[in-house]
């Protein structure tokens, strides 16, 4: 009789039931727990719609990687830099030029579309010729040289022109920033003549008319310079310097002008100021007459524009203010700055709630803003007399961002070209404010 193994009977009882075991907890065809992939990807706004470069973007949503390399954010399609991340915001600035469109985000490979955000341009300022160093040096960009470059004006071509005060020249400047004597030379005169054949004796305000004739007061002479765009320099007004005298061609006199601006007629309207300040008209015939004594309004001006109606607005050096002429040129209105005598507050504002410390050199664009250097600073007036620095304000860099450029308070001139870029000198330097 053979005996039975119960032993391995036993092992082959429980290995049955193992796989029995295994079977009854897995169905035929049922699917795999999915994994948890957390909250989907979405923006649900931004704390701001609206800025221009630099502009600080708090985007809140979900689904964002906690780490900010991980984290690729696009304004209409430019990248922008993430500074800090959490699941739920990302912080970030707008790229430089995004335009407007709408904020995406992609985050490992997944993108979601947010709102639209509204990019505004930035002013920059950059200097487009000259140095620090002083000297009459024709050239491209920093090549060339200037020593006081004092009035501006552009063409409709965009060529500059300007008055270099001490080298006794009328220099030019194309889009491409090469610097050319354009009349001149060099000598300390009074001589008309076709280009380098006339001499001028300090040369300050300058001024175009439509036709492209230049108009130029030669300060150390008390003369008015007429300049055609094919180089001819004739005298129209004035004699020697000594009190104004109204009159015709050498029968007027002037004592000093410090700044003027055509009007509508093609007249020259002049701040004259020497024992007393006067606003003088020029004719394209060279006749001169007093339009306001400004002394006798109480007014110091050194800046002057025309608007489209023919008003004439003023830097009130004296009272730090804006002033507007009535059309009777009788009486004025500060149109932006409070009447503060002395020690002014810059502020920024509307209307007299605005404050000036030296408004000076001023100009006007196509849309009837009006640009005055006050001190270091550069402000914007609009129509609606509101009151903002855009440059000059914080003077972090002399370049880059025109609110953190540094101005040196040498600003002679200004001159605004048609699509709004504003080309100022600055001691030996011709610079300009552009947007971006």
């Amino acid at each position: 009789m053979k005996f039975i193994n119960f032993k391995y009977i036993h092992l082959f009882i429980q290995h049955i039931l193992v796989i029995g075991l295994f079977l009854g907890c897995s169905k035929s065809g049922s699917n795999p727990t999915p994994k948890n992939t957390g909250p989907t990807l979405s923006i649900t706004s931004l704390d701001v719609n609206t800025g221009s470069y630099t502009t600080i973007v708090t985007i809140n949503g979900s689904g964002f990687s906690a780490t900010s390399s991980d984290d690729q954010v696009f304004f209409n399609g430019k990248a922008a830099v993430v500074s800090s991340a959490s699941a739920t915001q990302l912080v970030t600035s707008v790229p430089l030029s995004a335009g407007t469109g709408a904020v995406t985000v992609t985050v490992n490979g997944t993108t979601t579309t947010g709102p639209v955000f509204t990019y505004q341009l930035a002013a920059f300022v950059t200097t487009i010729a000259g140095s620090s160093t002083s000297g009459s040096v024709n050239g491209a960009g920093s090549e060339a040289s200037f020593y006081q470059a004092h009035g501006i004006a552009v063409d409709p071509a965009d060529n500059l022109y300007v008055a270099d005060l001490h080298n006794n020249l009328i220099r030019k400047i194309t889009p491409a920033g090469l610097v050319t004597t354009f009349v001149g030379n060099g000598s300390m005169g009074t001589t008309d003549g076709i280009g380098l054949g006339a001499s001028f004796n300090h040369p300050s305000a300058l001024c175009i008319d439509l036709s492209g004739n230049l108009y130029v007061f030669d300060s150390g002479s008390g003369l008015v310079r007429k300049i055609t765009p094919s180089g001819t320099v004739s005298t129209i007004a004035g004699s020697n310097i000594g009190n104004a005298i109204d009159g015709t061609g050498k029968a007027a006199r002037f004592n000093n002008i410090l700044a003027w601006a055509f009007d509508g007629s093609g007249n020259i309207i002049a701040i004259d100021r020497g024992g007393t300040n006067l606003i003088r008209k020029i004719t394209p015939g060279g006749t001169v007459t007093t339009i306001v004594d400004a002394t006798s309004q109480n007014l110091d001006p050194r800046g002057i524009v025309l608007d489209r109606a023919g008003n004439i607005t003023l830097a009130d050096y004296e009272y730090n203010q804006i002033a507007k002429m009535t059309t009777s040129l009788t009486t004025y209105t500060s149109f932006a700055g409070a009447q503060i005598l002395a020690n002014g507050i810059e502020r920024d504002g509307t209307g007299t709630q605005a404050s000036f410390v030296d408004p000076g050199v001023m100009g006007i664009d196509n849309n009837g803003n009006i640009y005055v250097f006050d001190l270091y600073l550069l402000k914007k007036i609009n129509e609606q007399t509101t009151v903002t620095t855009i440059a000059g304000k914080n003077e972090i860099s002399y370049n880059g961002l025109a609110i953190d450029a540094t101005i040196d308070n040498l600003v002679g001139g200004i001159a605004i070209d048609a699509t709004g870029n504003i080309f100022f000198t600055d001691g030996n330097q011709i610079r300009k404010l552009f947007y971006q």
